[in-house]
């Protein structure tokens, strides 16, 4: 695409708010690491695993490994990143964004050493970091989003629902210790732990975020996308299961119903905005794929099926890493472009220029992939299709890092021909 059409584009983001790209990097590519020691863990416990040996101190390790170590540091990263371009405030300082990084990071390797040589104090310790850690980044991104003057009600309220998912997760991770002590029955503990971090924590994140990012890869409009919808019902359905702490495991299936219906608003959600869209992008191709493990996900989890976790765990897996071959190359676009003469947004269409459009069609062949070796291996109690669906991971990864380094290549072309 040539360059003179940024002329004529008119982006709704202000990237010049954009934070230097280190900033996201910290957290995306410690994120890297852990979801390695995340798969190698699969890898090496593959027979608890299909077991079913949820219990066990290293299977726990690897599991927040994943969702601690992976999911949630890739996800602050994002909003490092997007909440000063889409709300068009000022980033956080590069050094308060190193600290809130340094802290959390300090409170997941305490906690991954506590599980380790099975040491509650540790973990206790752990868990106070942690809490710290997130409390502290919370307000930070509070702050930024109340000062903005440019709020679109749905992604606004979205994102605060769910930074509260993420406080709240901790939270529960607290009560999980008082149920120890008898005072809640500890399976019911644990799945609203779980539910709040799939669905309260990303699940309202994903919804949020997806309301811009959808329309800008497909260069359409959203004003007349009933947005609000799914994230109202994510709402209502981790009420639900919040309830259920006080009441019974059947609230918590009915919460399930009603977060089966947001699943399904924001799958209609997707097939209208691709549709109206002016282009058709293969990223759209991964974000299906995912959505679609998402239902199957909240589907199981109204019988309260453990392999539930498994599909959501695939679902966004395959969400994110699908997102990042084009956000990725954009963060990259965006510093070469900023070293270009023409105006800011001109980074839009240089990332298109370098990135990989086939990359989320490998990424969703390879998380569907992952998904069933990890479905059929748990149900079956088949602990060598458990630990390949740790190789298969490992490899969706190094495919993503090809797409990086290749995204890097193209970008160092495009700036020495402009030169």
């Amino acid at each position: 695409m040539d360059l003179s059409e940024t002329a004529r584009y008119k982006p709704s983001i202000n990237i010049a708010q954009a934070p230097r790209i280190t900033a996201p990097l910290l957290y995306m590519g410690t994120g890297y690491g852990f979801f390695i020691l995340a798969a190698i863990g699969v890898i090496v416990l593959g027979r608890p695993i299909a077991l079913g040996r949820a219990g066990d101190p290293h299977v726990i390790m690897a599991i927040h490994f994943f969702t601690l170590g992976f999911l949630s540091m890739t996800a602050q990263g994002i909003l490092t990143q997007w909440i000063p371009v889409v709300f068009d405030v000022p980033p956080l300082s590069f050094r308060r964004t190193v600290f809130h990084f340094l802290v959390y990071l300090t409170g997941v390797i305490v906690f991954a050493w506590g599980l380790m040589f099975d040491d509650w104090r540790v973990l206790a310790l752990s868990g106070g970091i942690l809490a710290v850690a997130i409390v502290l980044w919370s307000m930070a991104l509070w702050g930024q989003m109340t000062r903005s003057e440019k709020v679109q009600v749905s992604v606004y309220r979205g994102i605060q629902g769910a930074i509260l998912g993420f406080n709240a997760t901790w939270v529960l991770g607290l009560f999980m210790a008082l149920s120890f002590l008898g005072w809640w029955p500890e399976y019911q503990v644990l799945r609203v732990h779980i539910a709040t971090a799939l669905g309260s924590w990303l699940g309202l994140l994903v919804l949020s975020v997806q309301l811009k990012l959808n329309p800008m890869f497909s260069m359409s409009k959203s004003e007349r996308t009933r947005s609000v919808i799914p994230i109202v019902l994510g709402g209502v359905g981790t009420l639900m299961v919040w309830a259920s702490l006080l009441t019974s495991s059947l609230v918590m299936r009915f919460g399930a119903v009603v977060w089966m219906g947001a699943v399904l608003g924001s799958i209609a959600q997707l097939v209208r905005t691709v549709r109206r869209g002016k282009a058709f992008d293969w990223v759209f191709v991964g974000v299906g794929t995912a959505w679609v493990l998402l239902l199957v996900s909240s589907v199981l989890e109204i019988w309260l099926n453990p392999l539930a976790v498994i599909m959501a765990f695939w679902g966004f897996l395959i969400l994110i890493f699908s997102y990042q071959s084009r956000i990725i190359p954009f963060m990259v676009a965006l510093v070469v472009s900023n070293k270009l003469p023409g105006p800011a947004f001109k980074a839009f269409f240089l990332a298109q220029m370098i990135y990989s459009p086939r990359q989320p069609i490998v990424v969703a062949v390879l998380g569907v992939t992952g998904a069933l070796l990890s479905l059929i291996g748990w149900d079956g109690h088949y602990s060598a299709m458990v630990s390949a669906s740790g190789v298969v991971a490992l490899g969706l990864l190094a495919t993503q890092v090809i797409n990086i380094v290749v995204a890097i290549g193209h970008a160092s072309k495009a700036r020495e021909a402009k030169a």
